[in-house]
Parts: structure tokens; sequence; C-alpha cells
């Protein structure tokens, strides 16, 4: 028997294992953010870590129908990454849409008051 042949089990289960932690890392910086952004790579990183465990499971248990789970499991992966890039965009959009109206209600505001003070000064200066 090859000795690569006899390692390669092994080998398959600690690299297994490492994937399963860094997935377990990347699941907790999902959660604690603090940015959207954090969160949407996060995710990322998970689903990219689960089509790698799964490729290590299709070479451990000589299965090769999980080939295709993996294929799906990264179209979904892959649609689920742009839907929330896509929604994070918009509320950005948004949000700056938002800030920028009220900068503009600010200005305005500002700029009647000066208005209302510079006639209340002018009718006082011609009494």
């Amino acid at each position: 028997m090859d000795p690569l042949t006899s390692f390669a089990p092994h080998v398959l289960t600690v690299s297994m294992l490492i994937l399963a932690a860094c997935a377990l890392a990347s699941l907790f910086r999902t959660f604690i953010g603090p940015r959207v952004s954090d969160r949407i790579v996060g995710v990322n990183m998970i689903g990219t870590q689960s089509i790698c465990l799964i490729a290590c499971l299709v070479l451990r248990l000589r299965e090769d129908w999980l080939v295709d789970i993996a294929i799906v499991y990264a179209m979904f992966s892959f649609l689920a990454v742009t839907v929330l890039t896509k929604m994070d965009i918009g509320v950005y959009r948004q949000w700056r849409a938002d800030q920028k109206k009220s900068h503009q209600r600010h200005i305005e505001t500002r700029r009647a008051y000066r208005q209302a003070h510079a006639q209340r000064h002018h009718r006082r200066d011609n009494s």
C-alpha cells in the first residue's frame, strides 16, 4: 500500500476540522459585525468553507454525488451574497438620499431664519 494513500484520510480529517473551526470563527464575525459589509463577507466565507468541507467529504467518502450538492450550494451561496449586497447598496442609497434631503431642509431653514432676522433688524433701523 502506498504511504500517501494511507496518510490521505488523516490529512482530509484534519483539513475538515480546520475548515469547521474557521467556519465557526466566520459565524462569530458575521454575528458581531459591526458593519453590514462585514456580515456579508462573513456569510460569503461560511459558504465557501462549507463548499470546501463538502469537497473534502467527496474525497474522504468517495461519494461522487456530493459534488452535485457542492455545486448547487455554491450557486445558492453566490445568489445569497449577491442579494444581500444589492439590498445593502439600496439601503445605503436610500440613507444617502435622506441625508441630502435633511441637509437641504437644514440649509433652507437657516436661510429663512437669516432672512427673518435681517428683516427684523431692517425694521428696527428704519424706525
